[in-house]
């Protein structure tokens, strides 16, 4: 599932057309953690980076959509983010940003059969283009699925993430 996603992504890069722009992005990112059991709840929050490869895409007066493949790390644990963004220009270097996002975790997991590795979420965001090529960017996605498959009534694990960073566009 995660290879059909990656060329999936891949192949959307490979398929635009003239109007569209091509960049490199790169940040902090924070990630917040709660695990729910019927007797408590327990919250995290951590630190790391993220840094990938971005389109951007015509589509229309005042919108671009805007796929990304970034690498993410907090607490050595690695994962792939893929939010795929629609942005709305409400002024000339000022966009408001949604859309889906998709999570693959990378390390081994420990216990498959009770361990989503795929992860899907909604994003929210905005970005002010400095110039035609220096922008920069936060994004917050809030994870829908839970990370916990096949968990009894009552367990759940959902993590959000928060990304700033810049970006550059070649």
């Amino acid at each position: 599932m995660k290879k059909l996603f990656l060329v999936g992504a891949l192949a959307l890069f490979a398929a635009v057309n003239a109007q569209t722009k091509f960049g490199v992005n790169a940040g902090m990112l924070s990630g917040f953690a709660k695990a729910k059991t019927p007797m408590s709840t327990e919250t995290s929050n951590s630190t790391g980076f993220y840094a990938g490869f971005f389109a951007d895409i015509a589509a229309g007066n005042n919108f671009r959509i805007q796929p990304a493949l970034n690498f993410a790390s907090i607490d050595n644990a690695n994962a792939l983010q893929i939010p795929v963004m629609v942005k709305y220009y409400a002024a000339p270097k000022f966009n408001l940003q949604f859309g889906p996002q998709f999570t693959f975790d990378l390390d081994e997991n420990p216990i498959p059969d009770y361990y989503n590795t795929l992860n899907f979420g909604l994003a929210l965001g905005t970005a002010y283009e400095f110039t035609d090529k220096l922008f920069v960017e936060a994004r917050y996605s809030f994870q829908l699925n839970d990370h916990l498959k096949n968990a009894p009534s009552g367990y759940s694990v959902k993590a959000n993430y928060l990304n700033l960073g810049l970006g550059y566009k070649f």
